[in-house]
């Protein structure tokens, strides 16, 4: 099962993740993702630090969103990768997608540098 974490700060979002992005979690990873775009909130930070596993379909979920929320003129930074999802994320082409933190402040920092 997968647990979501939600923290608003000013105009970024925080997603604190906890469990594995499978078949499963991705679900309840695209709903979250959804409802930020529907609540207009587009700069989104995915912490990924309580997450063992991701799926290729679950990847598949944060590409999808990314590219919503880029069309909003948004934008969603990971944080918290794992050496088994940054291997994913290479093995699929998706290096240059993502920005990359290794702690979420600093993902949330970029935010506030751009605004």
């Amino acid at each position: 099962m997968l647990n979501v974490n939600r923290q608003d700060m000013e105009q970024v979002t925080v997603l604190r993740i906890e469990g594995d992005i499978d078949e499963g979690g991705m679900e309840t990873l695209r709903k979250q993702l959804m409802d930020c775009i529907v609540e207009q909130r587009f700069n989104v930070v995915v912490n990924l630090a309580g997450v063992r596993f991701v799926s290729y379909m679950g990847l598949g979920v944060l590409v999808e969103r990314l590219r919503q929320l880029r069309s909003h003129n948004g934008d969603l930074k990971l944080t918290g990768v794992n050496l088994y999802t940054q291997r994913l994320i290479r093995m699929v082409g998706a290096k240059n997608v993502f920005e990359i933190f290794e702690v979420e402040s600093q993902a949330v920092g970029r935010f506030r540098q751009a605004a």
